[in-house]
C-alpha cells in the first residue's frame, strides 16, 4: 500500500485529535460487583440485513431477541470498511492515528491497550476465539487474553460453529468471574457458504431485487462491476442468488450466536454478564458496482454495523439509542458499564443513554477512512454525513477493475442520512455551511493520520 513504517507513540497521535474535543470520561459505577463481559463481533454484518434493524427476512432471530431484551443503538459508523482497523478501533477506544492498524495486515502496536487489558487489568479472566487471521496474534490483537485462538474460516463451509464450540467449551470450564470472552465470528463473510434453502426461500417481498437481471463475472478477486472470482459460484450469476446466501450466512452466524446465549443463561450467569453484539464493517451487495465486496467506499452500505448491549436487570429492555455513534465508543462505554471508565480515549462512552430514559446526548463526530489508495474519508455527525474522495489514482491498476473505470475526480459529497438513508441525493450545494463544518474535520482527520506517520 506504500504506507509508511513509522511508529509515533500513542499519546503523540491522541494529542494530534484534539480536535475532536474528547468529552471527560463517565463517573464510575458504584456497583461492586462488576459483570461478566462477553463480546461478539461478526464480520462484515451490515445493520440492514438483521430483524432489528428492519428486515423483512427472518435472518437474526437471536440478535432480534437479545435486542429486545436490551438496547438497540441504531446509528453506529464503523471506522473502516476492513477489518483489522475497524476492529482495532472497537478493541482500544481510538481511531487509526491513535492504533495504526490502517490497513488490514497492520499489527497493533504493544503501547495501545486494548479493552482485554484494560479488563484483565482489573482482575478479568480474558479469552479470544477468532475466525479471521487479521485479528490474530499474528498482529497484536491477543494483547490482554489469558487464552487465545484462531478457529479459522473454511471458505467451503460454516465455520463459526468451531468458533460457538471453543467458547462454550471455555465456559463450561467455570473461567474465574469475572470473565471477559471476545469471539470474531466469520461466516458472513465471502464467499457465501450457505445452506442451499435459503437461495429457494419464498419470504422475500415481492420485487425485492429488482429485475434481477445477471450480473456479469469478473476475472480476478477485485474489480467494480462483476462478480468477484472468489465469490462466484458456478450457474449462479442473479444478485438474488447471492443475497439469499449472504442471508443464510448471518442466519447461521445468529444460530450459533443463540447457542452461546443459551450456554451463558444455563450457567446460571445471565444477570451477571454484559453481553454485546457487532460487527467490524458491513457489506456492499451491488450498490455503486461494488458488487459483493467491501474495502472501495465509505458509503453506509459497508460502514452502517449494528450494536445490542444486553444486561438483563441492568439495562433497560427494548431501548433505541437514535444519537449517531462510532466504533470508537464501544470500548470507553463498556469500561464504564463496568464501573472502571479511562480516561484519554477518543470515544465517547453512552452508558447514561443506554441507563436512562431522557437522556440525550448532542450527536457527535464519527470518523471513517478507506485503508486503498483512494483514501475516501467519511464524517457522520447527527443526520449529515460527508463523503470526501480525493483526486488520485484508481485503489488497484486500471488494469485490474473490470467492466468500469474508477471515478478518480475529486469530489465532496454530503447526504441526509434521515431522509436520505441510501445516500442518493447529493446536497453539497443545498447546504454548503453543513457540508463546509464536516470538511474541516474530514481534514483534521487526514493531519492527525498524517502526524502518526501515514502518508495521507
Amino acid at each position: 500500500m506504500g504506507f509508511s513504517s513509522v511508529r509515533v507513540p500513542a499519546a503523540i497521535a491522541l494529542a494530534a485529535l484534539g480536535w475532536l474535543g474528547v468529552p471527560p470520561a463517565v463517573a464510575a459505577d458504584d456497583r461492586t460487583a462488576p459483570p461478566n463481559v462477553l463480546l461478539i463481533t461478526v464480520d462484515t454484518l451490515r445493520a440492514d440485513h438483521l430483524g432489528a434493524y428492519g428486515y423483512p427476512v427472518p435472518t437474526s432471530p437471536r440478535i432480534d431477541e437479545l435486542a429486545r431484551g436490551g438496547v438497540r443503538c441504531e446509528a453506529v459508523m464503523a471506522t473502516a470498511p476492513e477489518t483489522a482497523p475497524a476492529t482495532a478501533s472497537l478493541l482500544t477506544g481510538l481511531y487509526q492515528p491513535g492504533h495504526r492498524v490502517v490497513e488490514n495486515r497492520a499489527s497493533l502496536p504493544a503501547d495501545v491497550t486494548t479493552l482485554a487489558e484494560h479488563l484483565r487489568a482489573r482482575g478479568y479472566t480474558t479469552a479470544g476465539f477468532v475466525g479471521n487471521e487479521l485479528v490474530g496474534d499474528g498482529f497484536g490483537f491477543a494483547q490482554g487474553f489469558d487464552v487465545f485462538e484462531i478457529f479459522g474460516h473454511d471458505e467451503t463451509l460454516h465455520s463459526d460453529a468451531n468458533g460457538a464450540a471453543m467458547a462454550e467449551a471455555w465456559l463450561r470450564e467455570a473461567p474465574a468471574s469475572p470473565w471477559h470472552l471476545w469471539l470474531h465470528l466469520m461466516d458472513p463473510h465471502g464467499p457465501y457458504a450457505a445452506d442451499h434453502e435459503w437461495e429457494t426461500r419464498t419470504d422475500y417481498p415481492e420485487d425485492w431485487f429488482g429485475t434481477d437481471a445477471p450480473l456479469p463475472v469478473g476475472r480476478g478477486n477485485i474489480g467494480l462491476g462483476s462478480i468477484p472470482r472468489y465469490q462466484f459460484v458456478e450457474g449462479r450469476t442473479r444478485l438474488s442468488s447471492y443475497v439469499r446466501r449472504y442471508d443464510g450466512e448471518i442466519n447461521f452466524t445468529d444460530g450459533q450466536i443463540g447457542r452461546l446465549l443459551d450456554v451463558v443463561r444455563e450457567l446460571g450467569m445471565g444477570e451477571r454478564t454484559l453481553i454485546v453484539v457487532t460487527a467490524d464493517h458491513g457489506e456492499s451487495l451491488t450498490e455503486r458496482t461494488e458488487y459483493l465486496q467491501h474495502g472501495w467506499f465509505v458509503y453506509q452500505t459497508t460502514l452502517h454495523v449494528p450494536l445490542v448491549i444486553s444486561w438483563p436487570g441492568t439495562l433497560p429492555a427494548g431501548r433505541v439509542v437514535a444519537q449517531s455513534m462510532s466504533g470508537v465508543d464501544l470500548t470507553p462505554t463498556l469500561l464504564a458499564l463496568v464501573g472502571d471508565p479511562v480516561s484519554g480515549l477518543e470515544g465517547t462512552s453512552v452508558r447514561d443513554q443506554l441507563l436512562t430514559d431522557g437522556v440525550v446526548a448532542a450527536d457527535h463526530v464519527a470518523l471513517a477512512v478507506g485503508a486503498r489508495t483512494n483514501h475516501p474519508f467519511a464524517v457522520r455527525k447527527g443526520r449529515w454525513k460527508l463523503v470526501h474522495t480525493r483526486g488520485a489514482g484508481p485503489p488497484v491498476p486500471a488494469s485490474r477493475v473490470m467492466l468500469r473505470p474508477f471515478d478518480v475526480a475529486e469530489r465532496y459529497e454530503l447526504y441526509d442520512l434521515a431522509t436520505d438513508p441510501g445516500e442518493t441525493t447529493n446536497r453539497l450545494a443545498r447546504d454548503p455551511a453543513q457540508a463546509a463544518t464536516l470538511a474541516a474535520r474530514a481534514r483534521g482527520f487526514r493531519r492527525a493520520l498524517r502526524m502518526s506517520g501515514q502518508r495521507w
